[in-house]
């Protein structure tokens, strides 16, 4: 047991922390999987979870931060009682969405270590079990910690990782990820990475779900050719109206540079129509998957500026570049 207690302390610790690390880079990726779960859940058990989508991002924010202060406390043997509990708790809620997940073929990704390491349901519950038992472990082994010069130490320093954890978050959901651990970041070759590796023609494409289509045509392809400016608009009832006004200001001049901006959207077209009519968005638009949008750019509305099928920037709506901006990032 005194061998156990410290491998148990040090990879129940570093887990958390890794896999809180990635999420406060992300928090509205993980919103949406609250969202995803929470779907589900209102369908599956009690309708009552729909009222629980609302809260989705608070919720990443404190589970996130969470995972981060938790996982240093424990390495640090701060306040152990109270640190093995939550954690506890915590990985039996984790253990039973993941199982949810896996049984019931419900949400295929559980998102624990958001887009920077892909799990399998199964894969995903089986690492909760192994976590559960030496969470366990820790919890039965917990002591008490006196109030001493180190412990206040350590509560500071646990006060500065929250407080770095929440701006860490608050910086990603105004603006971007810092890292882009997405199949659209910055770099990415759509049309080759919807192709399977050469190496490996069997491997399934890191690019499997885009596709953007009109009402009378696809535009899949043409989006790939030239120069693109994407308006990415998830939902036309939770994009943000008042950053319409500095893109619209941006779109003759790209036109004047030989950028086609093309609006891309979920909603429907009624709904799009009336939005544009509202903002004088006087660009073409067509359709898209929401999943792929979110996935695309983290922002609603957002833009993303395409050369020949290459993702060569992205822009949260709180960040509308200029034209000199956008004209440097072409090849």
């Amino acid at each position: 047991m005194k061998l156990l207690n410290p491998i148990a302390r040090y990879l129940v610790g570093g887990l958390f922390i890794f896999s809180g690390a990635i999420k406060i880079n992300d928090p509205v990726g993980t919103q949406i999987k609250l969202e995803e779960y929470f779907t589900v859940f209102a369908v599956d058990i009690a309708p009552f979870f729909n009222a629980l989508k609302p809260a989705s991002l608070f919720l990443s924010v404190l589970l996130s931060t969470l995972e981060v202060v938790l996982g240093i406390a424990l390495i640090l043997k701060y306040k152990e009682k109270i640190v093995t509990s939550l954690l506890l708790a915590m990985i039996v809620f984790f253990t039973f969405l993941t199982f949810y997940s896996a049984y019931f073929n419900k949400v295929t990704d559980c998102g624990c270590f958001g887009d920077a390491i892909k799990l399998t349901p199964w894969q995903s519950f089986i690492k909760d079990i192994i976590l559960l038992v030496f969470i366990v472990i820790l919890f039965l082994g917990r002591n008490k910690n006196n109030k001493t010069v180190k412990f206040k130490v350590k509560s500071y320093a646990l006060g500065g990782v929250m407080i770095f954890c929440l701006a860490v978050c608050f910086w990603s959901i105004a603006h971007l990820p810092t890292i882009d651990f997405r199949a659209y970041k910055v770099g990415t070759h759509i049309p080759t990475d919807m192709l399977p590796p050469p190496d490996d023609p069997y491997q399934v494409p890191k690019i499997t779900n885009f596709a953007f289509w009109g009402d009378e045509s696809d535009y899949t392809e043409e989006a790939l050719r030239g120069r693109k400016l994407l308006i990415v608009v998830h939902d036309v009832l939770h994009t943000d109206i008042d950053s319409y006004s500095e893109i619209v200001g941006i779109i003759s001049q790209v036109e004047q540079q030989g950028i086609q901006p093309v609006a891309i959207t979920s909603s429907s077209g009624p709904e799009f129509e009336a939005l544009r009519h509202d903002v004088q968005l006087a660009t073409p638009y067509y359709y898209s998957d929401k999943t792929l949008l979110k996935t695309m750019i983290r922002s609603n509305p957002g833009l993303v500026l395409l050369q020949d099928g290459e993702v060569l920037e992205k822009w949260h709506y709180n960040d509308i570049p200029d034209i000199s901006d956008i004209l440097s990032k072409l090849r």
